[in-house]
């Protein structure tokens, strides 16, 4: 099952559905111990881990959708940019590939899933689970007007909400 997920625009972004052909990617960044520092799960990865993960939970799963961001004016590949509904709330997340960091390319992507988030999916409250540590990704959802409302150590749980 392939998902459709709509393409978003912004001034210098394209965001794509994810999709099998870009596991090496992926699978690159996600890898970096620099990267994976800050995740749940905090290992390397493999391509046959990320490709059944892909094709056994995230195809499967309508209340996910993940976007590679590529930046319009080079084609290069960015990051990933997701997010997870739960009713009315969603879940923002994302990896910026190392080289794309500390661009503006976050704070223009996440812009972007927020709006989709109130007016495709009726979200009126975004929240993203920062891990304590990560400080220039802690300062950017502060900057986007996410408030820190918790802690679930490692993690700072931030939160906006939304008129919908």
């Amino acid at each position: 099952m392939k998902k459709k997920i709509a393409i978003i625009e912004s001034e210098r972004l394209l965001l794509r559905g994810i999709e099998e052909a870009d596991a090496e990617t992926i699978v690159r960044w996600r890898s970096d111990p620099q990267v994976y520092q800050y995740f749940k799960n905090p290992h390397e990865i493999t391509i046959e881990e990320h490709l059944n993960w892909f094709k056994n939970s995230y195809n499967e799963n309508e209340d996910r959708y993940d976007w590679l961001g590529i930046e319009k004016r080079t084609n290069i590949k960015i990051g990933v940019f997701g997010l997870y509904r739960e009713k009315n709330k969603a879940e923002v997340n994302y990896l910026v590939a190392p080289e794309a960091q500390h661009k503006g390319f976050a704070t223009e992507a996440i812009k972007k899933l927020v709006s989709f988030a109130v007016s495709e999916w009726g979200c009126n409250e975004i929240v993203a689970e920062i891990h304590e540590n990560n400080l220039p990704s802690r300062k950017l959802i502060e900057k986007l007007c996410f408030q820190l409302v918790s802690y679930k150590k490692p993690f700072a749980i931030y939160r906006t909400r939304v008129d919908t």
